[in-house]
């Protein structure tokens, strides 16, 4: 699949495998070369000095992209496809060890070879995929002189910072380079601020631990009489609703303090995930004063709640939230176990969490 322009959709691809035979075969269907792919007819012989070199360049600049990089193997630069050679092997171990003296920087490098069936033809012809990215934020640097022999010109300095610019590999100016620096302060900013979130998450969960384990324990019938039970009374502990509220509060100021790093959608995420386990923690507290219980579907009154199901439809697909919700028939009553249920929600908001750190967010 190609935009308008004839350029893959980036976006896509990065929520699936970079060497993937659908980014393949998206990529080998391109007429021309842009900042995030690159052709080539082969590697050559990678025990050569000239051919680390000249990959190393292009892996330089390709970790420096936001996404990263892939270069298909076994198209010209006329884009014509002649495949791999017999002989030639595209190893990702073999890659990596002929270029990471190279590069100053912790670096992914993965490769693949994928099969291609001729338009017209019955020929099989073999292609290589190598996509390089960054680990971290930090922009990665040259570690050594690109030197392929000493009458020649270096390739790249030490110390050098390539970036792509369409379909060259080329050394950062001062603007690339204070852009390169600026997106990476950011990005970490960006994953403190991710954390913070995940962490007040996990830590409103904590705060009546017991809502849980007496949900999922107790079916309807045996609700009545559960405040008659020391031990699953005493599992909703001694927190009052004030103090309860207290603790929201000073979640919520954390996520505050970073609220201008966080993406909308993620945000909103989050205050619909606390919602429904804070909804979830104050109707068992008001019910264990009160001594009666109900179960989480329903108000204290006994009447449904349909708040918290539209809170829970932001974060769990309906088909599953029904399951929750109607529950299962048991012995003697119905059981709707609610800790899938905030496993559940928690994973929608982890999902977000991973399109923000993927750089999509």
């Amino acid at each position: 699949m190609t935009s308008p322009s004839g350029q893959p959709h980036r976006a896509d691809a990065d929520q699936q495998d970079p060497i993937s035979r659908r980014m393949f075969e998206q990529l080998v269907s391109v007429r021309g070369e842009g900042d995030e792919w690159d052709f080539k007819e082969t590697l050559n012989d990678l025990t050569s000095t000239s051919a680390r070199v000249n990959l190393a360049k292009d892996a330089l600049a390709f970790c420096n992209l936001p996404n990263g990089g892939t270069i298909i193997v076994g198209v010209t630069d006329k884009f014509e496809h002649v495949g791999l050679t017999a002989t030639e092997k595209i190893d990702t171990t073999a890659i990596r060890r002929a270029i990471e003296k190279y590069v100053d920087g912790d670096f992914v490098v993965v490769a693949a070879e994928h099969i291609l069936i001729e338009p017209g033809t019955d020929e099989e012809r073999r292609y290589g995929m190598v996509y390089f990215r960054r680990r971290f934020s930090q922009p990665v640097l040259a570690a050594l002189d690109g030197q392929i022999r000493s009458d020649k010109p270096v390739v790249f300095r030490s110390g050098d910072i390539l970036i792509r610019r369409g379909a060259a590999s080329i050394r950062a100016n001062s603007g690339d380079v204070r852009r390169l620096f600026t997106n990476s302060i950011v990005h970490e900013e960006r994953v403190r601020a991710v954390n913070e979130v995940w962490s007040c998450l996990v830590e409103q969960r904590r705060l009546v631990g017991g809502v849980e384990v007496l949900y999922d324990l107790l079916i309807d019938s045996e609700y009545s009489g559960v405040f008659a039970r020391p031990d699953l009374a005493a599992s909703l502990g001694g927190l009052t609703e004030g103090r309860h509220a207290e603790e929201i509060g000073r979640l919520q100021l954390r996520v505050s303090m970073v609220r201008p790093h966080i993406p909308q959608n993620l945000y909103q995420q989050y205050r619909n995930c606390a919602t429904l386990v804070g909804r979830m923690h104050m109707k068992a507290l008001r019910q264990r004063d009160a001594g009666i219980f109900v179960s989480w579907t329903c108000m204290d009154d006994g009447s449904p709640d349909l708040y918290l199901r539209q809170v829970a439809q932001t974060l769990v697909p309906q088909s599953e939230l029904d399951g929750y919700w109607n529950g299962k028939t048991a012995g003697s009553g119905t059981y709707r176990p609610v800790r899938p249920l905030i496993d559940a929600a928690e994973r929608g908001v982890l999902s977000a969490i991973q399109v923000v750190l993927s750089g999509l967010g």
